[in-house]
């Protein structure tokens, strides 16, 4: 079985700064805050299982 490439820059491109919070599937942005406290807070309640990343102009120099 083959695994589908997750393209980030794609699913970020609308989010320059701060952090996201990316459902589990990795298909949608879900909560974003200035800072990973406030993305945190904002995903708190939420019975979905989320991934946080920062977000940023670019993405060459990040290591997941």
């Amino acid at each position: 079985m083959r695994k589908a490439k997750l393209d980030f820059v794609k699913l970020l491109k609308n989010y320059k700064s701060g952090w996201v919070a990316v459902s589990s599937d990795f298909k949608k942005v879900v909560f974003s805050g200035k800072t990973l406290e406030e993305a945190m807070r904002k995903a708190k309640d939420s019975k979905e299982k989320v991934y946080y990343f920062p977000a940023g102009e670019s993405y060459s120099n990040f290591i997941g």
